[in-house]
């Protein structure tokens, strides 16, 4: 079975760009899109062992336990999807659960997965631009995670990574060049050799980069880092660019004029929020959709997801089943 690309919606804005985003995604690797909404405050039965699913464009049933609030969300996700990339083999899913317990249960078994950096959720944390199921999922998933924000902006043909010597840029390394390859596009490695200064993150509007003197040493490694990609995808043109300055803020300007940022998703005790701080930075400054890429340091063992993730798999594998009927 094909891993699909997944998004979750929860009908926000935010996530709906996120389903945009997956479906035109969906289309240039010819893959499924799964579109999943998480119905948290279910309380009625659910049919097939816990799991809903949905085919848009198919002969399928309608059923009467899924909430209407819920079937609407899909519905509506539905149609950005359709409309977005015509074509895409499109299913939606509605899962009963919490969201964050959910979604990254579901990242085992996806290709990518996609979500808005906020959802629908208020409260005392509604005005914080990241949410607390995108912050889960920076820190917990298993597969490649896009956070994307409402709105809409011109395709550039541009990719920037940010890499240093880390075994998770090398990932996100490999994730930028095969996603360039995939869409026609250019590669901008970039590494922060120096703190230019000193201050806050939110500050990066006003910054000015250095890239002159060259580090030699910044220069050397990474030129080491994109040489096997390069080998390995010949067609996809690359920038290195070492650059003198704070990660996070040269990623933030950046991500002002770029298709989409690459971060490795460094993640640790000691990290902001169990996230590296230059991740963490990007979820919060970026300007573009951000691609958080898992390295292999990570384990996702929390003992609250092993339950949901057999479940979600059990569900994702009656994707390739639900064609057939």
């Amino acid at each position: 079975m094909t891993a699909p690309i997944v998004a979750g919606t929860d009908g926000s804005e935010e996530s709906l760009a996120a389903v945009q985003w997956a479906a035109v995604e969906a289309g240039r690797r010819r893959v499924p899109l799964s579109i999943v909404h998480v119905l948290e405050h279910h309380t009625g039965p659910v049919a097939d062992s816990q799991i809903v699913w949905h085919e848009v464009h198919r002969h399928s049933v309608a059923r009467h336990d899924v909430p209407h609030g819920a079937r609407s969300v899909l519905a509506r996700a539905a149609r950005r999807a359709a409309d977005a990339a015509p074509g895409v083999d499109l299913r939606t899913t509605a899962v009963p659960g919490c969201a964050d317990q959910v979604l990254t249960a579901i990242t085992d078994e996806a290709a990518l997965f996609a979500i808005g950096t906020r959802g629908t959720g208020g409260g005392a944390f509604s005005g914080l631009r990241l949410g607390s199921v995108a912050l889960c999922l920076a820190s917990r998933a298993r597969c490649p995670v896009v956070f994307t924000a409402a709105g809409s902006r011109p395709d550039v043909r541009e990719i920037v990574v940010g890499t240093d010597d880390s075994d998770e840029a090398a990932a996100a390394l490999e994730f930028s060049f095969g996603e360039a390859n995939v869409r026609g596009a250019r590669v901008n490695a970039l590494y922060a050799w120096q703190h230019a200064e000193k201050g806050r993150l939110d500050g990066y509007r006003g910054w000015v980069l250095s890239v002159d003197p060259v580090n030699e040493a910044a220069a050397a490694l990474l030129s080491e880092q994109t040489a096997p990609w390069r080998d390995r995808y010949p067609g996809v043109a690359v920038t290195e660019s070492p650059v003198r300055g704070h990660a996070g803020r040269v990623l933030a300007l950046a991500s002002q004029s770029t298709d989409l940022i690459v971060v490795g998703g460094r993640r640790g005790l000691a990290s902001s929020m169990g996230l590296g701080p230059v991740t963490y930075a990007m979820l919060r400054h970026a300007q573009c959709p951000v691609a958080v890429i898992p390295g292999g340091i990570a384990a996702w063992a929390a003992p609250e997801y092993v339950g949901v993730a057999r479940e979600s798999r059990v569900g994702l594998g009656r994707l390739a089943a639900c064609a057939a009927l």
